[in-house]
C-alpha cells in the first residue's frame, strides 16, 4: 500500500467518495506495490474494453461515455485526464475541498467526472455562482472507481453505505470481488456493471442486512451495534438525473436480527414468505414454496425466485408502517411466537416490556376460562370495539370483574397497570386490542384449542378483524 496514500481510501462521509475509496483499497491489495495510475488504467480497461463504455448512469459525456470517441480514444483521453490531474497540470485553484475539508489544490467537478454534482449551466446550484463544485484531485479519482463497488438495481444503480465503515467495506469488497470473478470467467454478467436480481430497494436492503447478519454469525461475532443501512438508488443519465434514499434504521435492523435468532427464525421466515405478493399464487407453509396457477397449470416457485417480489412486511417495516394487522391475520391460522410480536413492539414501537407482559397475562387469563365457547365469546368482545372506551369497558367488565368474583387474591389489572402500561399517554388503543388478540391466538395454538371449525366462523372472523392498515 505504500504507493497509494491514505487520502485515496480513508473515510470522508461522502457516499460516492467513500465507495470509490474502498474500491481503491481492494484493488491496491490485489495489486500490491502499484501506483494510483496503474489502478486507473486497469479500471479504464474494464470500463471500455469489457463493459463497452456503459457508464452512462454514472458520468455524463465523460471521456468514457462520449459517443464520438472510439475505444482507443476513450482510453487515451481518460488516462490523459487523470495523469494531468495527478500531476497538477489541469487548471486549479487553492482552497478547501468540499468533501475532505482539507486545504489543497481544487479542480472543477461536473457530471462528467463526478456523480450528481450539477453542471456549469446551473451556476445558482453552487457557492458564489461558481461553474461547478471544486474538489481535490483525490476525491475526483475516488469517484472514478465507484462503478466497481456498486450494483445495478432495476433501472438505476444501488450504492450501499452504513454508519459503520466495516459494513460498507464488506459490501464494496463483495461487489468488487464478484466483478473480478465475472471478468476472469468472461461470463455474460461481466459485460456491464454488476447486476442485482432484485428490482425493488426494500427487498434488496433486507437481503443486504441478512447477508451481514449471517457473516457476523460465521465470524462468531455477536456485538450489538446500532447498524443502519442506507441505499442510494440513483442515475446520472442524460437529462433525468435522480437519486432516492432508502434507509433501514438501526432499530429495524436490530429487530430483524433478533427475528433471525435460533428459535425464531423458522417462524419469522414463514411469516415473511407468506407476505410476498403474486396475483395467481398461494404460499404453502409446509413446503416453504409458492404455487402459481395460471391457465389451469400449476408452477412451484422456490425462495430464491419469489424473494424478488413485492413483500408487504418489508415494505411496512422500511416505511415505518405498522405490521400488527399482518401478524394478527397470520396468527389466527399459524403458530407465531408472541416473543416476536413483543420484540416488534419494544424495538420498533417503543412499547414498555411491562405492557407486553401484562397483555400476555391477560391472554392467559382468558385461555384459563377453559371452555372454547367462553374463550370465543371473549375474543368476540375484544374484536367488537370501534372506540377506546368500548375496549376499556371490556377489560373492566370482562376481566377485572370476573377475577374479583372468583376471589383471586391478585388483581388482574391494577390502577397503575391500567394507567401507566395499558393506556398511557401516547399509546394507541387499537395496538392494545390487536396485541391481546395476537397473544390469545398464539396461546390457543400452544394449547391445541381451535375456535373456528366451520366456514361460517371463518367468514365472521374475517369481517370482524378488518382493520385500517396504517393506524
Amino acid at each position: 500500500m505504500k504507493y497509494i496514500p491514505g487520502i485515496y481510501y480513508s473515510s470522508t462521509g461522502d457516499p460516492f467518495a467513500d465507495i470509490g475509496g474502498y474500491v481503491i483499497e481492494c484493488m491496491s491489495k490485489q495489486f500490491p506495490g502499484k501506483d494510483i495510475m496503474f489502478l486507473i488504467q486497469r479500471a479504464t480497461n474494464i470500463y471500455v474494453n469489457i463493459w463497452g463504455g456503459k457508464l452512462n448512469a454514472f458520468f455524463l459525456n465523460s471521456t468514457i461515455t462520449q459517443p464520438a470517441f472510439k475505444e482507443d480514444r476513450k482510453i487515451e483521453e481518460t488516462l490523459k485526464f487523470y495523469q494531468e490531474l495527478t500531476d497538477d497540470k489541469r487548471p486549479y485553484k487553492e482552497g478547501f475541498c468540499r468533501i475532505t475539508g482539507k486545504k489543497t489544490k481544487l479542480f472543477s467537478a461536473s457530471r462528467a467526472n463526478h456523480i450528481l454534482s450539477g453542471s456549469g449551466t446551473f451556476v445558482n446550484f453552487h457557492h458564489t455562482f461558481e461553474p461547478g463544485i471544486f474538489l481535490s484531485k483525490e476525491v475526483l479519482i475516488r469517484v472514478f472507481f465507484v462503478p466497481l463497488g456498486v450494483l445495478g438495481l432495476g433501472d438505476k444503480i444501488a450504492l450501499l453505505t452504513s454508519n459503520i465503515p466495516e459494513v460498507t467495506k464488506y459490501f464494496v469488497k463483495e461487489n468488487y470481488e464478484q466483478n473480478t470473478r465475472n471478468i476472469s470467467a468472461t461470463s455474460k454478467e461481466a459485460k456491464s456493471v454488476l447486476k442485482s436480481k432484485f428490482r425493488n430497494p426494500e427487498n434488496a436492503l433486507f437481503k443486504f442486512a441478512y447477508k451481514w447478519i449471517k457473516e457476523q454469525e460465521q465470524q462468531e461475532e455477536d456485538i450489538e451495534r446500532p447498524v443502519t443501512l442506507n441505499l442510494y438508488h440513483f442515475t446520472n443519465f442524460g437529462a433525468s438525473p435522480e437519486v432516492q434514499l432508502y434507509t433501514l434504521p438501526s432499530k429495524v435492523f436490530r429487530f430483524y436480527k433478533r427475528c433471525l435468532a435460533r428459535g425464531r427464525s423458522k417462524y419469522w421466515q414463514e411469516f415473511v414468505n407468506a407476505h410476498y405478493r403474486h396475483k395467481n399464487g398461494e404460499y404453502v407453509p409446509f413446503t416453504g414454496q409458492w404455487e402459481i396457477t395460471d391457465k389451469k397449470e400449476s408452477q412451484v416457485i422456490k425462495a430464491d425466485e419469489f424473494e424478488v417480489w413485492y413483500n408487504a412486511v418489508y415494505y411496512h417495516l422500511l416505511h415505518e408502517k405498522p405490521i400488527l394487522h399482518l401478524i394478527l391475520a397470520w396468527t389466527e391460522k399459524h403458530s407465531f411466537p408472541f416473543s416476536i410480536t413483543g420484540l416488534y413492539q419494544t424495538n420498533i414501537r417503543d412499547m414498555e416490556q411491562k405492557t407486553i407482559d401484562k397483555i400476555e397475562e391477560l391472554a392467559q387469563f382468558i385461555i384459563d376460562l377453559g371452555q372454547p365457547d367462553k374463550i370465543k365469546r371473549a375474543v368476540r368482545e375484544i374484536e367488537k370495539p370501534k372506540k377506546p372506551h368500548e375496549l376499556r369497558r371490556f377489560l373492566l367488565v370482562g376481566l377485572v370483574k370476573p377475577n374479583y368474583k372468583a376471589k383471586n387474591e391478585k388483581p388482574i389489572i391494577t390502577v397503575d397497570e391500567y394507567a401507566n402500561y395499558l393506556f398511557p399517554d401516547g399509546t394507541y388503543w387499537q395496538d392494545i386490542r390487536l396485541l391481546l388478540l395476537i397473544a390469545i391466538y398464539q396461546k390457543l395454538h400452544e394449547n391445541g384449542i381451535w375456535l373456528h371449525d366451520d366456514s361460517q366462523d371463518e367468514e365472521e372472523d374475517k369481517d370482524a378483524l378488518t382493520t385500517e392498515n396504517d393506524h
